[in-house]
């Protein structure tokens, strides 16, 4: 088995420094801001927003290939990443360098490094281990194509050339037929989503008008879930109400998002709908807190 390292670039440092950013801005918004909701979702998102770029680091810095007589092995720290191309699904390869041309569906990149899942002009959905972009070869399969950036760029080609795999054009063409309400992997969280968005929305109005709320509803919390401000029932159920509308206006962005990324790579389209289904069990779970307290 031959071993080839990839390419290495200075997408560390690219990765830290955005993560040094964001993190600074959220940390300043934590104690800035003084609302239970928000907080609670900043310290979410600063947990699993670091928890991506450890992971994306460690990826790109022990990213490495590897050949023997019948696959590529494409590998990652601690197996984070494994993953095995035979070279009897290999239809051919393209050579290319410089800047990305595409647009990212899902990983981390930018111009000159990406890892995950893009679009890339005039080769198609990629899944991309490429750490540098002084040489980078696309693989196509049936199912997928691959881009690796190896150091050892030309005995990496020899070795496929050995195994009758050559360089080659292909054409790529949007996917026309896009049914998502047919894919469950899709559809059943969209209606989970919808069924809760309709439950934060008309629950607290429901129990308003049946007068089962309290004449003094609290408003808004401080981050320590402790009422800072009370109004009335009626105040509060269209506040609640008005949380239930916004995350309807993100379901819909989200479903309109993974339509349109849909025609480019089926895959890269449930993480759409998860978004929603995160924000939407939030606000519920928030919602059940108050009344189960306060009623």
């Amino acid at each position: 088995m031959k071993n080839y390292k990839s390419t290495k670039g200075h997408g560390v440092l690219s990765i830290l420094g955005i993560t040094a950013v964001y993190d600074l801005l959220i940390i300043t918004l934590l104690f800035i801001v003084n609302s239970y909701e928000i907080s609670t979702l900043l310290k979410i998102t600063i947990i699993v927003f670091n928890l991506y770029q450890i992971y994306y680091i460690l990826i790109y810095s022990s990213l490495e290939y590897s050949i023997d007589d019948y696959n590529i092995y494409i590998k990652g720290s601690f197996g984070l990443k494994n993953l095995t191309i035979p070279f009897k699904d290999i239809k051919g390869y393209k050579q290319e360098s410089g800047h990305i041309k595409g647009i990212k569906l899902s990983g981390y990149g930018k111009n000159h490094f990406a890892i995950g899942r893009a679009i890339i002009k005039k080769i198609g959905s990629t899944y991309m281990f490429v750490t540098s972009t002084k040489n980078v070869i696309y693989l196509k399969t049936d199912d997928a194509n691959y881009g690796l950036s190896p150091e050892n760029f030309n005995d990496f080609k020899l070795q496929l050339n050995n195994k009758n795999i050559y360089e080659m054009d292909w054409e790529y063409k949007p996917n026309k037929n896009i049914n998502l309400y047919k894919d469950k992997k899709f559809f059943i969280p969209f209606l989970i989503v919808a069924v809760v968005v309709l439950v934060i929305t008309f629950n607290p109005i429901i129990l308003y008008l049946n007068n089962r709320l309290p004449n003094k509803m609290p408003l808004s919390f401080n981050s320590n879930f402790i009422a800072v401000e009370f109004g009335t029932n009626k105040q509060f159920a269209f506040k609640q109400m008005f949380y239930g509308l916004l995350n309807m206006a993100v379901l819909f962005c989200m479903y309109n998002a993974a339509y349109l990324y849909a025609r480019y790579d089926r895959k890269s389209v449930y993480k759409f709908i998860y978004i929603p289904l995160i924000l939407s069990s939030f606000f519920l779970v928030v919602q059940i807190r108050i009344l189960s307290r306060f009623i």
